[in-house]
């Protein structure tokens, strides 16, 4: 098979743009690095040490702590899917209904994750992170 023939100015474009783009995308690779690991407002989904309250457990213990502190609801029959992050200092923030029932449950749901004790916070390469959970109550 026979190339056609090219013209050396655009064989010297071609490998131009080639250069350039690799190089750009080095230096944006550095960059997304270096924010990375310098971004201590990063909200993470799952991490190698997840938060844990001062008995230990995981999410199964998390909803049994939320239940716990549960105020009495009447007319609630199903489940509410709360959200919320466990910080570096391990107090939670940020807790809001994902899916609720309405008839009170959802508040109840959100005051007894307000009342939660202090996480031991989530640790990633070694660092203290905010990880977020999102956890189902079964009323």
């Amino acid at each position: 098979m026979m190339l056609p023939f090219v013209p050396r100015q655009f064989a010297l474009a071609i490998s131009a743009l080639f250069v350039t783009t690799f190089t750009a995308l080095g230096q944006a690779k550095q960059t997304a690095s270096r924010a990375t690991r310098s971004d201590s407002t990063k909200v993470y989904i799952y991490v190698e040490q997840m938060p844990q309250l001062p008995g230990g457990g995981s999410v199964t213990a998390v909803t049994a702590a939320i239940r716990e502190r549960m105020p009495s609801v009447s007319g609630c029959g199903g489940k509410v899917f709360v959200s919320f992050v466990v910080g570096p200092s391990g107090v939670v923030k940020d807790a809001k209904i994902v899916k609720g029932l309405g008839n009170g449950c959802d508040a109840a749901t959100l005051a007894a994750v307000n009342k939660l004790p202090r996480f031991r916070p989530g640790k990633q390469s070694g660092q203290v992170v905010s990880v977020s959970y999102t956890v189902p109550v079964t009323f």
